[in-house]
């Protein structure tokens, strides 16, 4: 560094020996910084939020370290090029193990890294070969291998896969002092809960005691996508012990987090071809980090069936040759409007959930044909409320008051009031667990009585995917609403052979007036 000057062709300086040692002071603190700098051929795009978060927690320090990243992120290239490169070159550990699920997999990162190192001329220039020259101790040119090699500086780096030794390993009179744990996890070794016990066994009695006792100054670094529910990267997700972060590449409405990543089209076009072959769970590990455990999920793709939304009807589209789509007038539905609030004092930092639902008797559906999952003001929840009342028709409107009552009720009859808005009104209230009134979904789906709108039930979707280990379930909750509602108002299917008799709705609809007239 002392007498290190750029030019360009022109022979000019580009950068002085003043600008090199602010630039060499910045990538010896930050990892951005130091990768971007160093390896602008491997970080040639901006590095995204999702990188940002990542970096972030690394740079922190904390001793622990448990990141859930979706697949394809290059979690990998930051942990060794930016993290390990980093604390080897500017030397501010002294034993980094790099651990991964084969040795395989650990000596080839950790020989891509040397690759990178030696063959960069940065830092060649900067730091000189990184090739020890201490061949008088253990003979290091032949030991600079895959098996463990050992910087000009004096750090080792010493790569390890699943099931070999880490624990009581020495480096002169070190111990391991940045452990990275890349891709430890595979589906072939989860696969069992045998398996997964014995994995985290030798994790927590193995690399978690590879460390001195005495030396605080210590790293672990956590770093894979989310295989499974009981898997050991969501126990560190889920440990006090551990600075933990999951990142997903989308929302539930599939809305990009990354877009320098993945575009919004690009994950709407993933996520309709998971769709369509039946493995959206898939997505939702690979991409999200929500691991759900196909053959024990409480919802599943599969079950989902969708209709259109049109003016005067619904038409659910058959999926048999031969069969015509079936239309449903509108005039058949029982239309309803259910809101479920935000349970906190400042209901704007919660989400709150509005959906629209029909059921038509005689076909024995049940269609979720709107749905608002946001974080609102009481105002905007009336206002939004009362618009879906109006654009679907619906006849009535079904608040949940649990522990909220007067809170909710009396602004909603306000309002209704000032807008005038005529429809019944009829209180919901939470009994049990949440969790609990959700799964009374489950025999709905099984039994095909559920239809979606594909146009807008795709954060609904992204929960009951997820369940019972949903990040969010304002959507899902609603929904089950229904449930109770469809009992609380004695809403029941017809038996099949019940004739479409014009007497029996217009009945309905006079029962429907006189329940109105009786509660107004």
């Amino acid at each position: 560094m002392q007498n290190l000057l750029f030019q360009n062709q022109d022979d000019q300086p580009i950068l002085t020996k003043s600008d090199m040692d602010d630039i060499y002071a910045q990538c010896m603190v930050s990892t951005k910084t130091h990768a971007a700098f160093f390896f602008p051929e491997i970080f040639y795009s901006p590095f995204n939020p999702l990188h940002d978060q990542m970096i972030e927690l690394i740079d922190s320090g904390a001793p622990k370290i448990a990141i859930a990243a979706p697949r394809g992120i290059g979690k990998t290239s930051l942990v060794m090029n930016g993290v390990v490169s980093r604390h080897l070159l500017f030397q501010t550990k002294k034993f980094i193990a790099y651990l991964s699920n084969s040795a395989t997999s650990a000596e080839l990162q950790s020989e891509n890294l040397k690759f990178e190192l030696l063959a960069n001329p940065l830092i060649r220039k900067v730091f000189g070969s990184i090739k020890t020259d201490k061949l008088n101790e253990v003979d290091y040119e032949e030991r600079f291998s895959k098996l463990a090699w050992v910087s000009n500086g004096g750090v080792l780096v010493y790569p390890r896969g699943y099931g070999q030794q880490i624990r009581g390993v020495l480096y002169h009179a070190h111990r391991p002092d940045l452990i990275i744990i890349d891709d430890y996890e595979e589906k072939d070794n989860i696969a069992s809960e045998e398996q997964r016990k014995k994995l985290k066994e030798r994790f927590h009695s193995d690399v978690m005691k590879c460390i001195s006792r005495y030396d605080k100054d210590y790293q672990f670094i956590y770093i894979d996508t989310l295989k499974h529910e009981d898997s050991l990267l969501q126990d560190l997700l889920d440990s006090k012990d551990w600075e933990s972060l999951r990142l997903e590449v989308c929302d539930d409405n599939y809305k990009s987090n990354a877009p320098t990543f993945m575009t919004d089209e690009e994950i709407a076009k993933d996520v309709q071809e998971h769709r369509e072959k039946g493995i959206l769970d898939v997505f939702f590990r690979e991409m999200r980090n929500i691991p759900i455990s196909k053959e024990d999920a409480v919802f599943k793709e599969d079950r989902f069936k969708y209709f259109i939304d049109c003016k005067d009807h619904l038409l659910v589209r058959s999926k048999k040759d031969g069969v015509k789509d079936e239309k449903i007038p509108m005039s058949k539905l029982t239309t309803v409007v259910i809101i479920d609030p935000a349970k906190t004092v400042k209901v704007q930092s919660d989400y709150s959930a509005i959906v629209g639902i029909s059921v038509d008797r005689e076909t024995q559906k049940i269609f979720v044909r709107d749905i608002i999952a946001e974080m609102l003001y009481p105002d905007q929840i009336y206002s939004k409320a009362f618009d879906m009342v109006r654009r679907l028709h619906a006849s009535m409107l079904a608040p949940e008051v649990t522990t909220l009552h007067e809170f909710i009720i009396q602004p909603i009859k306000n309002q209704m009031k000032i807008d005038n808005l005529n429809v019944l009104l009829e209180e919901l209230k939470a009994v049990g667990k949440k969790e609990d009134r959700i799964a009374t979904l489950a025999p709905f789906y099984r039994q095909g009585f559920i239809y979606h709108n594909a146009d807008n039930c795709n954060v609904l979707e992204s929960q009951l995917l997820s369940f019972p280990r949903s990040k969010r379930d304002d959507a899902m909750d609603a929904v089950a609403y229904i449930v109770k509602l469809m009992e609380q108002c004695s809403i029941y299917f017809d038996p099949p052979d019940f004739e479409d008799d014009e007497a029996y709705y217009a009945e309905l609809e006079n029962d429907k007036a006189l329940q109105f007239e009786s509660r107004v």
